[in-house]
């Protein structure tokens, strides 16, 4: 019988211990899980939600829309809400497509997206090259990692990303007015068959083309 309440409580301890293990191992492997997102990553499809919020967190815009991209250097933003805008990185430049204004902006791409987002999706050198990063562990049922960029003139403070399992589920950008644009994606598609026409822009007959 002495024996019977020091196994007992022990049993209890591993009872109430293993799910905050299991969180915790689960938080500090983000960077792995985040790599085995990336590797092999061809192609992807995702809808999404993106949220503009201010410095005093107040909500200013909210828009939908479709991401295609194809690794390296290409990606496709097709907005449908509020309004129909388009965005194409076709590997050399990068096309803006206003359709209710009938202008495209083109600029080159690697002067365009620097160390942005769409870079982080879309480019084939590790990471850590372009930015450090750090467990932030789970938060609201995601797996949270922040990427600071080294580059010295970016145009944002940070980066975070929330990983479901192995896969992303919302990146959030803030810039350096405490300003953020965050996008959530309701669905991903990994290495989806993706047509190349999808990355190739040509503007519309009579709409204006700045900076070309």
């Amino acid at each position: 019988m002495k024996n019977i309440i020091p196994i007992c409580r022990t049993v209890l301890l591993s009872v109430l211990l293993s799910p905050l293990l299991a969180s915790i191992a689960q938080a500090t492997d983000g960077k792995a899980r985040l790599d085995t997102f990336f590797k092999g990553l061809k192609t992807m499809r995702a809808e999404f939600v993106q949220t503009l919020v201010d410095a005093e967190q107040r909500v200013k815009e909210e828009s939908e829309g479709v991401l295609l991209l194809s690794r390296p250097g290409r990606f496709r933003l097709d907005y449908s809400k509020p309004y129909s805008q388009l965005y194409v990185a076709d590997g050399t430049k990068v096309w803006m497509y206003d359709k209710d204004l009938e202008q495209v902006t083109v600029r080159p791409q690697a002067e365009a997206l620097g160390s942005t987002p769409a870079m982080l999706l879309t480019g084939s050198e590790p990471l850590e090259r372009s930015f450090t990063l750090e467990e932030l562990g789970d938060h609201e049922g995601y797996t949270w990692i922040d990427l600071k960029p080294r580059e010295k003139e970016a145009t944002f403070a940070y980066i975070r990303l929330a990983l479901e399992g192995e896969v992303i589920r919302a990146m959030e950008m803030v810039d350096n007015f405490g300003q953020m644009t965050r996008l959530f994606f309701h669905t991903v598609s990994r290495n989806p068959r993706v047509e190349a026409g999808a990355f190739r822009f040509t503007p519309p007959p009579g709409v204006d083309v700045v900076g070309e």
